[in-house]
């Protein structure tokens, strides 16, 4: 490849400066001649030849076009990368940690940039409590995949289990139609959510599917913290509520919790209820029952 070619490749895949140096680590040569002969045009699985072109849409070099599933496209480095992460996590784990934490910074500016800033909600994500997750799984009859965190995977930093996000989508372009995904039952979807918890995750739902989320990967939750809006979206039902009088000062709570709602003050336990965000892992985890979730909906307040 000339140095004109390169410059092309970043030009049509929208590859952003970070990752500019690492074109063959993400491409074969083959594909960047592929990007360089088809940016900018729609092309059938004829045109590249249908196993190749079956292969490169498994990889997520590019995407169809409509339902009808006969048109592609050249994808966008934003949507490659979240594929690539997943479906190769092993070879993108071989990357520095440097690199890692740059394309990751890079990722998150670019998904919030996606997010309507003057939209109070601009997502229907919702924290879930353990019990409802469990019920919402049971009350859904739509068949159920499993999939890599991509979160996690594209960070790779907190150590938590990365095999935990559930998905119902299954149209183009997902994860299901690339053949990223598992298929799984109810039962093992919900023992799944059952031992995220017990690692320590939260979950969220949206019509898409379920999530079970750090506070330090999730893009979610660190979108939340750079828009302020905290017990407002991702929505949220309930906030911690703290009977003082059953709490013995174990500090299991300020281990468990992802937002510091949790400290310990003078051997006992102080709370911020306003960076509650509803999730119950600590409530899961008090031994005697001094935390409970309370609807935002009434007024909270410490006994």
């Amino acid at each position: 490849m000339t140095y004109s070619d390169v410059n092309e490749i970043c030009r049509i895949f929208e590859i952003p400066e970070v990752a500019e140096d690492l074109l063959d680590f993400f491409f074969t040569h083959k594909e960047q001649e592929l990007i360089l002969n088809y940016g900018g045009k729609t092309f059938t699985a004829k045109d590249m030849g249908p196993d190749r072109a079956a292969k490169e849409y498994h990889r997520g070099l590019i995407s169809k076009v409509d339902e009808s599933g006969k048109l592609y496209r050249l994808n966008t480095f934003y949507y490659f990368l979240d594929v690539f992460a997943v479906s190769r996590s092993d070879k993108y784990s071989k990357l520095s940690r440097d690199k890692r934490m740059k394309l990751d910074e890079w990722y998150f500016n670019a998904y919030v940039d996606t997010l309507d800033p003057k939209t109070p909600q601009p997502t229907a994500d919702k924290v879930l409590p353990l019990d409802e997750m469990l019920e919402r799984i049971d009350s859904d009859d739509r068949d159920i995949y499993l999939n890599y965190c991509d979160c996690r995977t594209l960070t790779g930093e907190c150590g938590l289990p990365t095999r935990t996000c559930i998905t119902y989508k299954n149209g183009i372009n997902s994860f299901v139609d690339r053949g990223l995904s598992e298929k799984i039952d109810k039962e093992r979807a919900k023992n799944i959510v059952i031992e995220a918890d017990k690692a320590g995750l939260m979950h969220t739902a949206a019509m898409g599917g379920i999530c079970n989320c750090c506070g330090d990967c999730c893009y979610l939750f660190r979108s939340q913290k750079r828009l302020g809006t905290t017990g407002h979206w991702p929505l949220s039902d309930y906030v911690v509520f703290f009977d003082k009088d059953k709490c013995v000062s174990c500090g299991l709570c300020t281990r468990r919790c992802h937002f510091s709602v949790f400290h310990m003050d003078n051997k006992r336990i102080k709370l911020d209820p306003a960076s509650c965000v509803g999730c119950g892992l600590c409530v899961n985890t008090c031994p005697k029952g001094a935390l409970s979730l309370l609807s935002r909906k009434e007024d909270f307040y410490e006994l």
